[in-house]
């Protein structure tokens, strides 16, 4: 352990400090932007699920606009400065901010900035190292990023107790947000010292399940982003792909009404859970930063036991599991919020998100395999996108909705309904074949197998690639 441990900090590049540490600042945020609204400001659900769904929007139209920008200027690395130093002047506004819309705004703009940098890293590292070392990198670059993540939730949460004890809840996230914008515009001159310089060029690469898995496989939260889109879809191709001679089989579009109608579910139940716990339960801010630490750590500790029972069962079969479990869940926590007011016992709740956190593992590892697996090889990288894309569309549709139904209805109804959508999702998926089992499942967890094992034809190129 101990000898693996130092080849893994010996391997990390020094840039990958700026990634690191904006990751940490965006980990904060995602529960602090809910308890801003709600704490500070004193707004609703309704108004955290309209700013959900916004933000998730513009997160969508900058997956779709950063890359071919990099592309355009030949250069990668001012935009991951541009990146950071945007989310900065947003953290910092949003400390400032005495209306919604402001914070609104403000949240829009430094998530649009914040995918620059998603769509971007992965370049450097494709056109920085030899082929052969692409896996290690990007997966290296991806724990990084996840890593940073659960330190922000750590942070978040310490930094609260902390300070609530002193100067009171509101004024202590007023200066959490002050010190995330100065984490960021620290991530961003380390992005100016060390993210090195590169010139866009063509390079042909094969789909690598792993890399997609690990880039996307963490964030639950959709709204703000996945970590990495390591395929960018063309919406000009839509039309082609859903209805051309040569576009996506059938099953292949089945399986993706199947992603919609899940992260539609996702959206139902992430977005208005902070504010279930904060002010339904009544529980601290930091005892919220707490609960999403453990469904994170879920996530983390549950990802290989996925990988090795993906492997052994396959992704449809473990993809339908971890619905089944959510499903489960969600119905149980709608039972529980209708029948009683009382805040649930400690342990429960912390079942609850580790159960939570361990299906996230399942379902995203298992789904971004399926997306692969049930494409033409020719179309397997806009698959790839497109599921992407459309697990972004899940989040903008279940944003608003989720929470005028939790604002007018209560949170009960927001869990039915994520439950409906997954049952309607297991329906889909119980009419798809199995995937025929072939190496790249091994490939999954051996990359050394990978240039022999995948189909030639399954090649695109570096340039259309978005993080």
């Amino acid at each position: 352990m101990r000898r693996s441990l130092r080849k893994w900090w010996q391997e990390a590049e020094p840039w990958y400090s700026a990634t690191g540490l904006a990751n940490i600042t965006m980990g904060t945020s995602s529960i602090l932007i809910p308890l801003m609204i709600a704490q500070v400001l004193h707004y609703s659900v309704a108004d955290l699920g309209v700013l959900s769904s916004l933000v998730s929007l513009v997160g969508v139209i900058g997956s779709l606009i950063w890359g071919r920008l990099s592309d355009a200027a030949h250069r990668r690395k001012p935009f991951i400065v541009m990146s950071f130093a945007g989310v900065s002047l947003g953290f910092a506004g949003i400390a400032l901010a005495q209306s919604f819309t402001t914070v609104l705004l403000l949240n829009m703009m430094l998530n649009f900035f914040w995918v620059a940098n998603a769509a971007v890293t992965i370049l450097i590292v494709i056109e920085n190292k030899e082929e052969t070392r692409w896996e290690g990198k990007i997966g290296h670059l991806n724990q990084i990023g996840a890593l940073g993540w659960v330190t922000g939730l750590v942070f978040g949460s310490l930094s609260l107790a902390a300070a609530s004890r002193f100067i009171g809840e509101s004024t202590a996230i007023r200066i959490l947000f002050a010190i995330l914008a100065l984490g960021a515009a620290g991530a961003s001159l380390l992005a100016v010292r060390f993210v090195p310089r590169t010139t866009p060029k063509f390079t042909q690469r094969r789909f690598r399940g792993r890399i997609v898995a690990l880039g996307n496989f963490l964030v639950e939260r959709g709204r703000f982003g996945p970590y990495h889109l390591y395929h960018r879809f063309n919406p000009r191709r839509l039309p082609a792909l859903l209805w051309g001679e040569g576009g996506l089989r059938s099953e292949t579009k089945r399986f993706l009404v199947a992603t919609l109608l899940a992260f539609i579910a996702v959206g139902f139940f992430a977005v208005p859970v902070p504010l279930l716990l904060s002010q339904r339960f009544g529980l601290p801010s930091s005892t919220v930063f707490l609960y999403f630490v453990v469904l994170n750590s879920g996530v983390v500790l549950a990802y290989p036991l996925a990988s090795r029972r993906i492997k052994r069962a396959g992704n449809k079969a473990v993809q339908q599991g971890a619905l089944a479990v959510r499903l489960v869940l969600l119905v149980a926590a709608s039972i529980y919020l209708t029948v009683s007011r009382a805040v649930p016992p400690t342990w429960v709740l912390a079942s609850f998100f580790l159960a939570i956190g361990v299906t996230w593992s399942f379902f995203q590892l298992s789904g971004v395999a399926l997306a692969s697996r049930l494409a033409k090889p020719e179309n397997r990288g806009q698959t790839l996108g497109l599921y992407n894309a459309i697990a972004g569309v899940g989040m903008i549709i279940a944003g608003a909705t989720s929470g005028l139904l939790s604002e007018y209805i209560g949170y009960q109804a927001t869990f039915a309904a994520a439950a409906v959508f997954i049952a309607a999702s297991l329906l889909v998926l119980h009419r798809l074949p199995v995937p025929t089992r072939i190496v790249e499942e091994e490939v999954c967890c051996h990359p050394d197998k990978e240039r022999n094992s995948l189909p030639q034809n399954g090649l695109s190129k570096a340039k259309s690639v978005s993080s």
